[in-house]
């Protein structure tokens, strides 16, 4: 026998003779829980409202729309507002035309795994599980190493991560031979002593005194999936998120994939059921600010999407020439100039009308285009490409003697309810709060304090060249510049697997989680390293050329740094009719990424439920805390 192999197999009887004999066996594995209700006689409460009472739930993603769900299978009049065209958030999707083909597209691959409880139970209940099917192996491709591919197998801790280390080409059972050591600390997570201890410290510094193998292999590369910088990532924030996806759940690594895009397997029957539900769907349409009136929020005033958020501006008029200028009205308000024919002067919305980030010029066309999500418009603000069907905003340009006032065309529309959730990502939560005025500075503060992660780059290619079929359809990189994984959709879903089929192609996905800001460089640079990356990992795709691509660079997932976690809001405010929905929010639950957001739209919904003294649904979690966690 080998003498790793043997010293593993000593190990592992070693730490599981220990584990048995010190805890036993059963009590430190790790269990399905349910949260705690509000209320202790909640199964004896009434399931609908006695009147009528309405509920606006802002941001049509997994937490908006898992928040609207549940309260309109109890009764609620509820209106879901979204600023895009579609529902779906980080799901959405769109069709795009390549070389004559209408084919669905989407932000990204998204991996559906076991223990998204409270999302799979939404899926189970729409009867959506066989829009999915299993992926069991989870491979990492390592660029100066061999690769490590970690497969679902036993459950039982600590045997999982015995398994794990066992699979593992670089790291030893050797590693775990201090029972002090920081690298037990991601089996002792605690929700309060975890975050009050190594909150501010990144993970980068805490995995200093940690074997570098155990590091490279399983920990660094793990931790990117959660689109933060190893070195701005809190530790507390990092145990946690390995705690919910693998040592603290009894579901093992395995996850799904959807068979068609997501749009079709999830969101379109999703939105479907909603209004069959008798839910309002307004689409295209965005919130401009919340009204407070005696310490509740009392209505929500809307604009167009892509309207830009202060009212007027003012700029100088020897300053607008015959060519769209775009001019900045404020960190977030972006509009265009120009001047007509006549002399006239034109101004346009800078918003792109998606997801409201800034739209720069595109020089091939003349029009504007969204580095973010790919929506392209002509000259006149019209969509030509990409996710979204509503036009830049046209605005009032009004000469004021040497000035000219900018003025936005308020729609005027509003929305009235008893209890609003407000389930946007962090730029719209943002945006909203810092538009309004209420009354609770914390609160505000604590919006405000909120960040975004760096930008990630999600680059779908159509290439001319077909590969051979791989083990699985997704994998994780380590130690390229830019590539962290690599979707086969060639070998994914049906449609790319027949477009494949027919052109004797291949379409390659290739993300980048977070990219720093050194490496914010012009896109045709990062596709040139991209593709040098995509190379060197399917070598036969040397030379093969791009026929079509899709290229995004966004910025909306979470900053999860250093010090973030306490000054965090979460799924309740200080407005008593006012809940908040998203992966973003502060939890004492284990939970992250797609889980998180369903998870806090069903808490938000729950904090409804109870202020009506009706009936809270239940939530399911992962164990809460880490399976060293003695009493």
């Amino acid at each position: 026998m080998k003498r790793r192999r043997f010293l593993t197999n000593v190990g592992l009887a070693a730490l599981g003779s220990t584990a048995i004999g010190t805890l036993g066996l059963f009590a430190i594995q790790p269990r399905r829980t349910t949260l705690p209700f509000a209320a202790a006689d909640n199964d004896t409460r009434p399931l609908t409202p006695a009147t009528p009472t309405r509920v606006a739930v802002v941001g049509g993603g997994l937490a908006g729309m898992a928040a609207a769900y549940e309260l309109l299978k109890r009764g609620f009049d509820v209106t879901l507002v979204e600023r895009s065209t579609n529902l779906g958030g980080r799901l959405t999707g769109w069709n795009v035309d390549v070389n004559g083909e209408t084919m669905a597209t989407e932000h990204g691959f998204h991996g559906f795994f076991n223990q998204y409880y409270n999302l799979n139970g939404l899926l189970d209940e729409l009867g959506l599980r066989g829009n999915f099917k299993p992926v069991n192996d989870y491979p990492i491709l390592f660029k100066d190493k061999e690769s490590e591919s970690f497969t679902n197998t036993t459950t039982l801790f600590p045997f999982n991560l015995l398994a794990v280390v066992n699979q593992a080409k670089s790291v030893s059972i050797l590693d775990f031979n201090n029972p002090r050591g920081k690298l037990y600390e991601l089996m002792r997570y605690d929700p309060r002593q975890t975050f009050e201890r190594l909150d501010g410290i990144d993970f980068k510094t805490f995995c200093r005194d940690i074997n570098q193998p155990m590091v490279d292999t399983i920990i660094e590369p793990f931790a990117h999936t959660s689109f933060n910088q190893f070195h701005q990532y809190s530790t507390a924030e990092g145990i946690k998120f390995f705690h919910f996806f693998f040592l603290g759940n009894p579901n093992g690594m395995g996850y799904d994939q959807t068979i068609d895009d997501a749009m079709t397997s999830v969101v379109t029957p999703l939105t479907q059921r909603l209004i069959a539900m008798g839910g309002k769907i307004m689409a295209g349409v965005e919130v401009q600010r919340l009204v407070e009136v005696d310490g509740r929020l009392a209505k929500l005033e809307l604009k167009q999407p892509g309207e830009i958020q202060a009212q007027s501006h003012s700029v100088d008029a020897a300053a607008i020439g015959r060519e769209w200028t775009p001019f900045w009205g404020s960190p977030s308000d972006l509009y265009y100039l120009k001047r007509d024919e006549q002399g006239e002067v034109q101004a346009i919305s800078g918003r792109c009308t998606h997801m409201g980030c800034p739209v720069g010029q595109d020089p091939t066309t003349g029009g504007f285009a969204c580095p973010c999500h790919g929506a392209k418009y002509d000259r006149h603000g019209v969509p030509t490409e990409g996710p979204t069907q509503i036009p830049l905003v046209v605005m009032d340009a009004t000469p004021e003697g040497e000035r000219v006032s900018i003025t936005a065309r308020a729609s005027g529309a509003e929305i009235e309810a008893d209890y609003f959730v407000l389930a946007c990502d962090v730029p719209g939560l943002k945006e909203i709060v810092s538009q309004s005025t209420l009354s609770d500075a914390a609160f505000v503060q604590s919006v405000d304090r909120l960040g975004v992660a760096d930008p990630y780059i999600v680059w779908r290619i159509w290439l001319d060249r077909a590969i051979e079929p791989l083990d699985v359809p997704f994998y994780t990189t380590s130690g390229y510049r830019f590539t962290d994984s690599i979707a086969i959709y060639s070998q994914l879903q049906p449609q790319y697997e027949d477009w494949a089929r027919r052109h004797q192609g291949s379409v390659i996905e290739l993300h980048a989680y977070a990219v720093e800001p050194e490496n914010v460089i012009p896109e045709e640079d990062i596709k040139r390293i991209m593709r040098e990356e995509l190379d060197a990992l399917i070598p036969t795709l040397q030379g093969a050329t791009i026929v079509y691509d899709i290229y995004t660079m966004q910025k909306n997932f979470p900053r999860w740094a250093p010090g973030d976690h306490a000054g965090r809001p979460g799924v309740e405010t200080p407005i008593d009719n006012l809940f908040l929905a998203g992966d973003f929010l502060r939890l004492d639950v284990p939970a992250n990424l797609m889980e998180a957001a369903t998870m806090t739209g069903r808490m938000a919904a729950n904090r409804v439920l109870a202020a009506e003294q009706l009936r809270e649904n239940p939530i399911p979690a992962v164990d809460l805390v880490g399976p060293l966690v003695v009493g």
